[in-house]
C-alpha cells in the first residue's frame, strides 16, 4: 500500500520524468517502486529466433505512435552480435520506414539492443520472457529510475501477422504468470500490409499501395471534418 506522502511523491516524480522527456522516450506508462523480478528463460537458441517477427501488441512507446504494420528483422553478425532492423508505415502518410541497429548477447534470452551511437550496450535492455521460436515471443524491458519508479516496456511479438486466438493466449499466459500488467497493450495493426521485400528489411514498392495508408485517414478523419 502506498502512504499519502509516498503516492504524492511518485506523482512528483512522473511529472518530472515528462518534463525531462524520460518517460516519453522509454515509455508512457510508470510504475511505483523498483522494477520487480522476472523469469527469462534459462536456456536460448539463438539461431531458431533469427528472422522476422511482426508487432502483435506493445506498452505505448513513443517511437511507435502513429505507426502500423510493425515488424523486427533479426540476423546474426556473429557469435555476440546480431543485426536489428524495426520498420513498419505512417498511418497518415502511408509512408514506410525503417531503422537498424546491433543486439549484444549479454546472455541466455538476455540482449542489450541499441539503434544510435554511444548507446551502452553491456546492460541487457530486451529479455526474453518466453517464445516457442515459432509463434510467439514475449519481450520485456524495465528500468528503475529511481527507487520511487519504473518505466516497462512488454512487446507481444509473432512469427505472423494475425496469429491465433491460441498463440496470443500462450504468449499473455507468460506475461500472467510473470504478474506483468496487461491492462496497458495496445494492439498494433497489422491488416492490409504491404508485404516485406525479398530482403526482410523493407516493404516491396510494388506493394505499396494507397492501402497503406490508414482508414483512420482515408475515412474517419475526413467524416470527422464533415460533421465538425
Amino acid at each position: 500500500m502506498i502512504h499519502h506522502r509516498s503516492g504524492l511523491n511518485f506523482l512528483l516524480l512522473v511529472g518530472l520524468l515528462a518534463g525531462n522527456g524520460v518517460w516519453l522516450v522509454h515509455s508512457q506508462v510508470p510504475f511505483p517502486g523498483q522494477c520487480p523480478e522476472v523469469k527469462i528463460m534459462d536456456t536460448f537458441d539463438v539461431d531458431s529466433y533469427l528472422g522476422i517477427w511482426y508487432e502483435h501488441s506493445k506498452y505505448p512507446f513513443a517511437f511507435e505512435i502513429g505507426k502500423k504494420c510493425i515488424y523486427a528483422d533479426y540476423e546474426i553478425i556473429d557469435n555476440a552480435t546480431l543485426s536489428v532492423v524495426n520498420g513498419g508505415i505512417n498511418r497518415i502518410t502511408g509512408n514506410p520506414s525503417n531503422i537498424s541497429g546491433t543486439a549484444k548477447v549479454i546472455g541466455p534470452a538476455r540482449l542489450a539492443v541499441a539503434f544510435f551511437p554511444g548507446q551502452q550496450t553491456s546492460k541487457p535492455n530486451y529479455l526474453v520472457l518466453g517464445t516457442d521460436y515459432e509463434s510467439y515471443s514475449v519481450v520485456y524491458s524495465c528500468t528503475s529510475v529511481t527507487s520511487l519508479a519504473n518505466i516497462k516496456l512488454v512487446w507481444i511479438l509473432t512469427r505472423e501477422r494475425e496469429p491465433s486466438a491460441e498463440t496470443i493466449a500462450s504468449a499473455k499466459k507468460i506475461l500472467e504468470d510473470n504478474k506483468i500488467n496487461q491492462s496497458f497493450l495496445i494492439d498494433t495493426i497489422q491488416s492490409k500490409c504491404p508485404k516485406l521485400a525479398a530482403n526482410g528489411t523493407d516493404f516491396g514498392v510494388e506493394d505499396l499501395t494507397e492501402d497503406a495508408v490508414d482508414e483512420f485517414v482515408g475515412t474517419v478523419l475526413p467524416n470527422a471534418i464533415d460533421k465538425a
